[in-house]
Formats: C-alpha cells, structure tokens, sequence
C-alpha cells in the first residue's frame, strides 16, 4: 500500500463515475457550447467537473480543485486536484472515442498521483511518484525506441502544424507521426510503448498533470518544450513526453 492509497482509491472511483457519464451522453444530446477561447464545452464536461469537486471536497475537505470548467481553488503551494473531466472534448463530440477523463494530485508544485480512464475501451491508467505505472492493474513502460524507429505523436491543431517550425523540422527528416485529437491518450500510449514521444505546444496543467505521473512512473520524461522542469503550481502551456530515450532530441527540435 503506498503513502496516497486513499488519494488513489478516491479518484479511481470518481473516474469510474466520470466514465458512465461520457457514455451517457457520447451518442445522446450534449448540449455543446462555445467557450470565450473558441473551444467547446458540452454538458458532460460540466456534470462531471461538479461531481469531482464534491467527492474530493468530502473525501479532502482541506484540499483545492482545479478544474478546466470549474475549479474551487488557485493555482498555489500546497496540495492541489488537476482535472480535466474530458480530456479531447472536440473528439467526444465529433463521435471519436479518444476522449478521457483525467485527474492529478499536486504537491507543491509537483505532480504526485495520476489516474486517467478511458470509457470506451474500459482502460484505468494509474500511477504513484516513486512507483510504477499501470493499465487496468497491469503495469507499463515505455519503449527504448529512438525517433527514426518509433511513432511520435504531435498536435491535432491544424493551425498549429501551420505555424510551428518544429513540425516542418519534423516532417523534413521523415519522422514518422501520430496527430489525432485526446492530450491524455495521446500522453498514456507513450507511457505503454506505443509511441515514443508526444509534442504539445498548447497543453495545459489540467490535461497533463495526472498523465505527467503515469508517465515518469512508467520510465519515461516530462518536460517544458525548453527541457526545463515544470512547475504545476501556475498555468503554464506546451510540454514534451517521451520514452527518454529521444527526450533531448525533441527539446533540440523545439529550439
């Protein structure tokens, strides 16, 4: 049993509520709305936004949740929730079942415990700092394979293939890529070993902060897009994943 037992019991069972709710509504009428940023948002995303915020104020009265539609804290110093109730909302919508729910612990800044569910296909990704990573309880790791072997996965944002160098960088040396809307899934297929890496210059805490944990603990590395550390206790955006093994590469690619 590790010191976040409880922590890890808790939001395991919150994403398992969170899951039933994205299949309710993945065929049915989700009530989309466009947000100020142009993005959208459904009802799903608000239902299960409010649901985690009162199981963990129950289960962690003393703690703050962060949430990307609603939130009853700050970014700060101390311990923080990190959620994205449904992480790939564009894909959700469109009928694309890449879409997960996604929900981190913060400590100080850094990333603690991660737990990311996928509905669709009834994965439940969990992972402890200082421990290993898992999928459904089996665990996971990365692959050691390099850029020119592997498949790295990168941006759906068609404009941002548009305006970042660094993809024309990429295509130019045939690196083989990925691009398909879902930040989490994208993030927990590298910690499986299905792809070596994962560019997002427009990730956010609240997409990466649970699959940050899943991640390191299953070998690999998360990082700024400048290799440096990131810091959870204020919004920041872009982050490089990868098996470690192409890491650096990836931060050069970046430059």
């Amino acid at each position: 049993m590790n010191e976040f037992q409880k922590e890890q019991d808790v939001a395991i069972a919150i994403a398992k509520e969170a899951g039933k709710i994205m299949l309710e509504y993945f065929d049915a009428d989700q009530q989309v709305e466009t947000k100020a940023d142009n993005t959208f948002v459904t009802v799903a995303d608000k239902k299960i936004n409010s649901l985690v915020i009162q199981r963990l104020e129950a289960a962690f009265p003393k703690d703050g949740i962060i949430g990307e539609e609603e939130s009853n804290a700050e970014y700060g110093m101390g311990r923080r929730w990190v959620c994205d109730p449904i992480d790939g909302t564009h894909a959700f919508i469109y009928g694309l079942p890449s879409a997960m729910f996604s929900l981190g612990l913060v400590v100080d800044g850094v990333p603690i415990l991660g737990v990311a569910y996928d509905p669709f296909l009834d994965k439940l990704y969990t992972g402890v700092k200082g421990g290993k990573s898992y999928c459904n309880q089996k665990e996971i790791s990365v692959s050691n394979l390099d850029l020119e072997s592997g498949t790295l996965a990168v941006t759906s944002s068609v404009q941002s293939w548009a305006k970042k160098p660094h993809i024309q960088k990429l295509i130019d040396d045939k690196i083989r890529m990925a691009s398909f809307s879902g930040a989490v899934l994208k993030s927990c297929l590298v910690a499986r070993g299905k792809f070596t890496g994962y560019l997002e210059a427009g990730i956010n805490p609240h997409d990466l902060a649970a699959a940050h944990v899943i991640v390191e603990c299953a070998g690999g590395k998360v990082t700024a897009m400048d290799g440096s550390a990131l810091d959870y206790s204020k919004p920041f955006k872009g982050a490089i994943i990868s098996n470690s093994v192409v890491h650096d590469k990836l931060v050069e690619y970046c430059k």
